[in-house]
């Protein structure tokens, strides 16, 4: 508990005082690990709640993501378009998963039938806007993990302090107050950069929209959700693993690591020599593990741990 507390202090006080440094180094060190941890902890925990038709179905989406992305990256498709029709793909892989909503609980189809339309309404209104929210918000799916994970008193304790850490310490940030305070105490340094990525103002618009550039929340909504990432990273690195572990033999397990750190290393490095261009790289590898929760998270709310699908 004073680990974790700690931990949460410092990754509070790093993303107000240095957000930028923050925001790169966390990314480049963690961003890939990340996703193949919470990948595998998907796989492990849901694909027994899966049939092999709704694998494929969500399979074929995700594919049609990623080569969505690597046209962007070529520039074969055009980034408009490209959102539009990712954001489209992630319609399906929600709409794929309503009629076992719908077989559960029609009120759980109705969620799924709203977050779909929420989404076409980003489509049809602006999609990069849509998408940029996400972004943010995909931080807090850790708490879906968690929520399904635990039960009893225990889940209880664990989402108040989900609202503390993931709510209201980003409230708090967004306020301005923290950065007030370590300002007057020369303690700030926002475009601070240990891997050379550029300015603050070059990075504002992975999570705060380019409207609000200008404005004096903008950096301290950009430190609210580098606080967020940080958080997400630490609990899908820290506590899905260990959940993981149980279930696992521990040779399989070692490898995994083992890989894990290698690729986190060759990418690392690539950020150190471009961060712009290997973070293009790594949205690959990011959209898959983001959009696939949306179809998991919601069928969490219907099927329960171990039971499979009949549909």
């Amino acid at each position: 508990m004073i680990v974790a507390t700690l931990l949460i202090l410092t990754a509070a006080f790093l993303s107000v005082a240095f957000p930028l440094a923050t925001y790169t180094l966390t990314l480049a060190s963690f961003g890939l690990a990340h996703v193949l941890t919470e990948l595998r902890y998907v796989n492990y925990r849901f694909h027994q709640r899966l049939n092999i038709d709704l694998q494929r179905k969500i399979v074929i989406l995700l594919l049609i993501i990623v080569n969505l992305r690597i046209s962007q990256l070529l520039g074969i498709v055009n980034s408009s378009i490209s959102v539009s029709l990712e954001l489209i793909c992630v319609i399906g892989l929600v709409a794929v998963v309503i009629p076992i909503l719908k077989a559960k609980d029609w009120k759980l189809a109705t969620l799924g039938i709203l977050v779909c339309t929420i989404l076409f309404t980003g489509v049809l209104w602006i999609p990069t806007l849509m998408m940029l929210l996400l972004a943010v918000l995909h931080n807090i799916t850790p708490i879906g993990f968690i929520a399904e994970r635990l039960r009893g008193l225990q889940r209880k304790f664990a989402l108040i302090a989900c609202f503390i850490v993931f709510a209201l310490i980003p409230l708090i940030i967004i306020s301005g107050y923290p950065y007030n305070f370590l300002s007057s105490l020369n303690l700030v340094a926002p475009s601070a950069d240990i891997l050379q990525a550029g300015n603050l103002q070059l990075h504002l618009g992975a999570f705060v929209p380019k409207e609000l550039h200008q404005m004096a929340i903008a950096q301290n909504a950009f430190s609210a959700t580098v606080f967020l990432q940080c958080m997400h990273y630490a609990v899908v690195l820290g506590v899905l693993p260990n959940w993981e572990k149980n279930f696992l033999v521990w040779n399989r397990q070692n490898i995994f690591e083992k890989v894990v750190i290698f690729l986190s290393t060759l990418i690392f490095i690539y950020f150190a020599q471009s961060f712009a261009d290997a973070r293009k790289l790594y949205s690959i590898a990011a959209a898959v593990h983001a959009w696939v929760e949306f179809p998991i998270l919601l069928l969490a709310l219907a099927i329960p741990a171990e039971e499979k699908i009949i549909i």
